[in-house]
């Protein structure tokens, strides 16, 4: 089959999304398929193979924040014609609130090729600013609900996702999991001490202040802890001041944002706190710690609870409190986890998921 997805963000940003798809694209590839990648900015305009994938680039006439970028006019007409010329037998699309996603919807729409959409958000966008929470909650009611309505499939990446798309849109989704690759270690952490990681964007929401307070009351009840946070953003400066009221300069190494391989070895035999209290889809983190034979301490977030009933060493805190994430840290660690294969979990699995889905689609 011939696929085309038409996304606003494509590595090598990095992002959920981002990780979602590239790794879906080459497993599609892998599996024989052809995909041809459209998006926004991210790197020189025009054709590029980028380690195998061929990505078209536009241009990007503006952006807001980090995260949304627009395409120039005339894009809609554009992509309907390569679907054409391409052959294309889907569109893949992703998040409801995309540009390219509106936009690849209509071009579709337009040379009568099918669209399936993935959700990859469990609800509203979560800002402290009242101007965001108001827009963003006026696009999702018009462009987000026509999209998810429109779209000849929707699937979302967990079950509090395809939650939340019943509640925006009335729409029934299937649910279409996150995967990650095979381990890349052996998951053995060299060194003494417990090992607590801490993978995100350093924003409002994500969790960084949390983790930094937890690890000052582990060492608060003698529990000698070595702490690595990994990723960046606008919140840096003050959770690095945080580190140093606490006292904790020589324990928190600040890695900043590192490549994928870095974040699995750093992962491998330690607890991934996970704090985030934002409108999570699936966090792939969350599989890499427990590929890695890792451990997860987190606040309720989708896919939690499916991981912990297939048995794997999660614990979730509803508390949303660093106190509350000390004592399951410490009973974490004071515990011997049996070692359950990830089955299913893996890009592979996920591609012929996908293969199903889009050959419902075409018929």
């Amino acid at each position: 089959m011939r696929f085309a997805f038409a996304v606003n963000n494509f590595p090598p940003r990095v992002g959920g999304v981002e990780t979602h798809v590239h790794s879906l694209v080459v497993a599609l590839q892998s599996a024989g398929h052809t995909a041809v990648v459209i998006t926004v900015g991210g790197g020189p305009v025009g054709t590029h193979v980028e380690e195998g994938v061929r990505v078209i680039r536009l241009p990007e006439r503006f952006r807001v924040g980090d995260v949304l970028g627009f395409p120039p006019v005339g894009t809609t007409r554009r992509l309907r014609r390569l679907l054409a010329e391409e052959r294309v037998d889907v569109v893949s699309v992703h998040t409801r609130f995309f540009p390219m996603t509106w936009i690849g919807l209509r071009a579709a729409s337009r040379a009568s090729v099918p669209v399936v959409h993935t959700e990859h958000g469990s609800g509203h966008v979560v800002s402290s600013s009242p101007v965001i929470t108001l827009a963003s909650r006026l696009v999702d009611r018009t462009i987000g609900r026509f999209v998810l309505r429109r779209a000849d499939e929707v699937v979302g990446v967990s079950e509090s996702v395809v939650g939340f798309v019943q509640r925006l849109s009335g729409r029934r989704a299937r649910v279409f999991y996150n995967a990650i690759e095979p381990a890349s270690t052996d998951g053995r952490r060299h060194g003494g001490k417990p090992h607590v990681v801490f993978v995100g964007r350093l924003v409002a929401g994500k969790g960084a202040e949390d983790f930094v307070d937890t690890v000052a009351a582990l060492r608060r009840r003698g529990i000698d802890v070595a702490a690595t946070m990994l990723g960046d953003g606008p919140e840096r400066a003050s959770i690095r001041s945080r580190i140093d009221r606490h006292g904790l300069a020589e324990v928190v190494e600040m890695r900043g944002r590192v490549p994928a391989s870095a974040v699995r070895s750093t992962l491998a035999g330690a607890v991934l706190v996970n704090p985030t209290v934002l409108a999570e889809g699936f966090q792939t983190t969350l599989l890499e710690a427990l590929a890695e034979r890792g451990s997860i301490v987190t606040y309720e977030v989708p896919g939690a609870g499916v991981l912990r009933e297939q048995g794997h060493p999660v614990v979730i805190v509803q508390q949303h409190d660093p106190e509350a994430l000390a004592s399951a840290v410490s009973e974490m660690l004071a515990q011997e986890w049996p070692v359950v294969p990830l089955d299913g979990w893996y890009w592979k699995d996920r591609a012929e998921e996908y293969e199903r889905i889009v050959e419902g689609v075409k018929r």
